[in-house]
């Protein structure tokens, strides 16, 4: 991916395109000229001048990383000219307890990714220009002026005109071992020197000065992971090519949407299914338990339909023949209004079933006694008691009683 420096020029209300180390306002180029040149949708990875947005340091304390971009706004507030909504504020890092941000107007950023989209240009990163410089007390000659890079104090373009004014604002009572100077020309880095010397001198307790520009150093740090001001709704959005529609894609959706209906209505009603298959058996539990008790559940079907069909019972009475009988008596005598039958169960070993029964009276209990001794069974009221509806007693039936 191509990288480039861009430059906001207020006067003539153009971008000037160049190289990383270019002083655009001498060596630029038009920005739609350049785009002129390029193929569609090509992409780009763009470093902003310092000239067009500014750094800040400052103290937060008690601010965590996670609600540090929504703090920024209010903590710059009163150090913005314009008001803090027409800027973009990203936190870029920290250092010795300090956060820093870069703050730049929104217009601007919207006016260069829209005169990139015109011309079919697609921006992948905006990078401040500052952060291409080393991490340390540093002043680079750039252009007309010098890079200024103070970690927590001062990170900033600087004109010349300008230069002595910043100076006294930012050194003072700033104290620091040791600062660099970068010039191509030596004579340009001893004149800042000396002026350091003279008029700061309690700042600094040394000031290295190298002849050199610092162009190296500045494409190295392209390699580092760097800070993108195209953020939020400011992320360029991809220009797609117009492709026919392929015929297909319409009932190919169509058939996925039925496959995934078809599969959660299938999964639904296999979810139902189970569910009411364990109701079923835990409903059959109950009833055998209570119809048999104190037998060992082992296979539920199978010993449902022993009892049907009468078991091994040696007495030739079974289940299905006692309840038969019974029901039938029941039915016959017309004793469901004086006679209520509350639950039954089966001895299997005595051959024998025991039935709860509310009764109107002890003479309906025994009326019912006498009816199935009538039919060759054998009855017997195991026990009866009197409450106030009536009587509730249990008979037992069918074996030796």
């Amino acid at each position: 991916m191509e990288t480039k420096k861009v430059h906001w020029q207020s006067h003539t209300g153009q971008w000037l395109i160049g190289d990383i180390n270019d002083n655009l306002t001498e060596q630029g180029v038009a920005l739609d000229k350049w785009a002129d040149e390029l193929p569609d949708l090509t992409q780009v990875r763009l470093v902003l001048s310092a000239e067009n947005y500014s750094t800040h340091w400052l103290s937060m304390p008690g601010v965590n990383n996670r609600n540090l971009a929504k703090a920024l706004p209010f903590a710059l507030e009163e150090s913005l000219i314009d008001d803090v909504e027409n800027y973009l504020i990203v936190p870029a890092g920290k250092h010795n307890k300090k956060v820093r941000a870069y703050a730049v107007a929104r217009d601007l950023i919207e006016r260069l990714i829209q005169e990139c989209e015109l011309h079919h240009v697609q921006v992948r990163e905006l990078i401040p220009e500052t952060q291409l410089l080393p991490v340390q007390n540093l002043m680079r000659r750039s252009g007309d002026g010098w890079q200024i890079m103070l970690p927590g104090q001062f990170e900033g373009w600087v004109h010349d005109v300008a230069l002595t004014p910043v100076l006294e604002n930012t050194l003072d009572e700033f104290q620091a071992e040791h600062t660099s100077v970068w010039a191509p020309a030596l004579d340009q880095a001893q004149l800042l020197k000396t002026s350091l010397e003279t008029g700061y001198g309690d700042s600094f307790e040394t000031i290295e000065v190298t002849a050199t520009d610092g162009n190296s150093q500045v494409l190295a740090a392209l390699e580092n992971k760097l800070v993108n001001l195209l953020v939020g709704e400011f992320v360029v959005r991809e220009v797609k090519e117009d492709k026919p529609a392929v015929w297909w894609r319409p009932l190919a959706a169509v058939a996925a949407v039925w496959l995934v209906v078809s599969t959660i209505y299938l999964y639904i009603d296999n979810n139902m299914l189970a569910e009411k298959e364990k109701q079923v058996r835990q409903a059959s539990v109950a009833l055998y338990k209570q119809l048999f008790p104190g037998e060992r559940i082992r296979n539920l079907d199978r010993q449902f339909r022993e009892h049907l069909s009468g078991g091994s019972s040696d007495s030739g009475d079974g289940f299905i023949s006692l309840i038969n009988t019974t029901s039938r008596v029941y039915a016959a005598k017309g004793l469901q209004k004086s006679v209520h039958l509350q639950s039954i169960r089966f001895n299997d070993r005595l051959n024998e079933l025991v039935v709860e029964v509310k009764a109107s009276s002890l003479n309906e209990l025994q009326m019912l006694k006498q009816a199935l001794e009538q039919e060759g069974l054998v009855a017997e009221v195991a026990s009866a008691t009197n409450d106030k509806d009536g009587v509730k007693g249990r008979l037992k039936i069918g074996g030796a009683a």
